[in-house]
């Protein structure tokens, strides 16, 4: 006989289970993000970032078009954790109406049989996880975005100013 179990007693393993197969693209998000983060915390020194761009402005025949290429490229990077953080919760959505499409399935099947709530725990359970696990990822990845945007715009400044006093 199956028990439903207080919150503090689901495992991950069966909150994965729970989740069906959108629980991958979840985690693949949650990669991504991680692996955005290190590069962002790598790449945005802000010494090492303007001397290398200071470094490539000076090799260019056009130092201005350069110096703007650096910048979009360093708002793009930044980017990608806006866009986990946007998908992330749908993917989460999609998880939770096919969860209540399973539960809602379920129970007009078995209505002959006298409809067991179980059915309808369980395609619950897949929505509540996908939902949980897309927030999980998303609200991080966004908070990461503000700290990195911020980030950026400070180290762009600072090109700026250091290209105003090499190229003036």
């Amino acid at each position: 006989m199956n028990k439903l179990k207080p919150i503090g007693d689901i495992t991950f393993e069966q909150a994965w289970n729970d989740g069906g197969p959108l629980m991958w693209v979840l985690a693949f998000f949650s990669v991504m993000a991680l692996t955005v983060v290190l590069y962002l915390w790598f790449a945005q020194r802000r010494g090492a970032f303007v001397n290398e761009s200071i470094e490539r402005m000076k090799a260019s025949k056009d130092p201005e078009a350069e110096g703007s290429r650096i910048a979009e490229r360093a708002y793009a990077a930044v980017d990608w954790l806006a866009d986990i953080a946007a998908v992330a919760p749908l993917v989460g959505l999609l998880g939770t109406v096919l969860g209540m499409y399973q539960a809602f399935g379920g129970i007009a099947s078995d209505v002959a049989a006298g409809a067991k709530p179980v059915v309808l725990a369980q395609g619950v359970s897949q929505a509540i996880v996908t939902t949980i696990f897309g927030l999980v990822v998303a609200i991080p990845s966004l908070v990461m975005h503000a700290i990195f945007r911020r980030r950026a715009s400070r180290i762009i400044a600072a090109l700026e100013e250091k290209a105003d006093e090499v190229f003036a």
